[in-house]
């Protein structure tokens, strides 16, 4: 008798647990609160970006932009010619990494969609603005590798006309002078850290000076990038703006499921509008996922990545920064050591996350039905701190989740421009 009841209760068990994962609730008219809709004009694409860097005067220069624009795809712009900016941010695969790519890093590429809208960049928030952001991976040995007096004097004899156009005439002393070929403060080589020093603190500045103009550059063309509308959008349009949308009166845009899973993004059931908010769906903050890093220490992230902000030479705060010190209010009231900033990581944009596998800040997971798998239990190991909270959903509900996060991916890959 025993056996045959545990034989009963096994096969209840089983059935139950196959409805709970095919389970579909019958379709329901689609209602949305004036708080909702909201909400979702407010993660719509805006007609028009409103872009201001005061510590880069040429952000909106278009010849800073075009200067910027060769420099991104110049591989002498790395020790060995051979790396570009553009071999990581693949402008075919949304300035991304692409999944089956011959390059190997120990993090994931962040797109550079929309990026000039932020305040923070790196994925610790270690450059508090772009054109700093910018310089880091030239001097970097794992990506470029070279070093500023490599660039400076490259960028002068390729480029002096144009150079010339955006920041006037090219700097004598560097021009007369014969430079190391290799040299800066931050190289892993010791000769090359002594070849900065015998420079003497005049050079130093001038070349420091024309490495920041590459970095405004770089920052001027990365700010003409910006995503495009996709079906999540035209769909928002639908709802919030009838009059205006040409598919008024036609089926909705998104299926039953994909509105399903954008009702449960916004909800304080599926939590994820807290952090993946605003057209770029990212609230451009750092937050603790507890994701397992291997190669990444419990003190890195957010919290080391303030302090290398404070202490970067071209910060806003910076010689090389064309701001005034009061406009630099981010990195004054900068929120600095804290527990809940250690293993922090800047929320990255979910726009085109359809094709810019694999996903976390170092490529943990390979799709996206393991992210929200792992976002569903939000394991979190002793003694470390996480912003997140199992979300304790059904399988269906996160199947919802995952077609409409689909639904924010561009049709065409052509270079999108402001």
């Amino acid at each position: 008798m025993l056996n045959k009841a545990m034989v009963i209760v096994g096969s209840a068990i089983t059935v139950l647990l196959i409805y709970l994962i095919t389970y579909n609730p019958a379709p329901v008219i689609t209602i949305w609160t004036d708080e909702e809709l909201a909400i979702l004009r407010s993660l719509r694409l805006p007609s028009k970006w409103e872009i201001n860097d005061p510590s880069n005067n040429y952000l909106l220069n278009p010849q800073a932009a075009l200067l910027g624009k060769l420099l991104f795809s110049d591989t002498q712009l790395s020790r060995y010619q051979q790396i570009a900016c553009a071999s990581c941010h693949q402008p075919e695969h949304y300035f991304t990494l692409a999944a089956n790519s011959d390059i190997s890093l120990d993090k994931q590429v962040p797109t550079l969609l929309g990026i000039a809208s932020f305040n923070w960049f790196m994925l610790d928030g270690s450059a508090d603005s772009l054109w700093a952001q910018a310089l880091k991976p030239l001097e970097n040995h794992i990506e470029h590798g070279g070093t500023r007096t490599q660039y400076v004097q490259y960028v002068l004899n390729r480029y002096p006309q144009l150079y010339q156009t955006v920041f006037g005439s090219l700097p004598a002393l560097l021009m007369n002078t014969i430079l190391p070929e290799q040299a800066s403060p931050t190289s892993q080589y010791v000769e090359e850290q002594k070849n900065w020093q015998w420079l003497g603190i005049q050079i130093q500045t001038e070349i420091n000076r024309v490495y920041a103009n590459i970095g405004k550059s770089l920052a001027a063309y990365q700010a003409t990038l910006w995503p495009r509308d996709t079906r999540f959008d035209r769909y928002i349009d639908q709802v919030t703006e009838p009059s205006r949308s040409p598919d008024i009166g036609g089926k909705p845009l998104l299926s039953e499921n994909e509105i399903a899973g954008l009702k449960l993004f916004i909800s304080e059931q599926g939590q994820c509008i807290r952090c993946h908010n605003g057209a770029l769906f990212s609230n451009g903050d750092f937050h603790a996922t507890t994701v397992p890093t291997p190669h990444l220490s419990a003190q890195k992230g957010r919290f080391t990545g303030v302090e290398h902000a404070l202490k970067d030479p071209f910060n806003c705060l910076g010689y090389y920064s064309d701001s005034e010190s009061a406009q630099c209010k981010e990195l004054i009231f900068i929120k600095r050591a804290s527990d809940e900033l250690k293993g922090a990581i800047k929320v990255p944009s979910l726009r085109n996350i359809a094709d810019t596998a694999p996903y976390m800040h170092a490529g943990q997971f390979s799709t996206l039905t393991e992210v929200l798998h792992y976002y569903n239990r939000a394991a979190t190991p002793f003694g470390t701190h996480s912003d997140l909270a199992p979300l304790k959903l059904l399988p269906y509900q996160l199947n919802q989740l995952e077609v409409f996060l689909l639904t924010l991916s561009e049709e065409n890959i052509d270079e999108p421009t402001r």
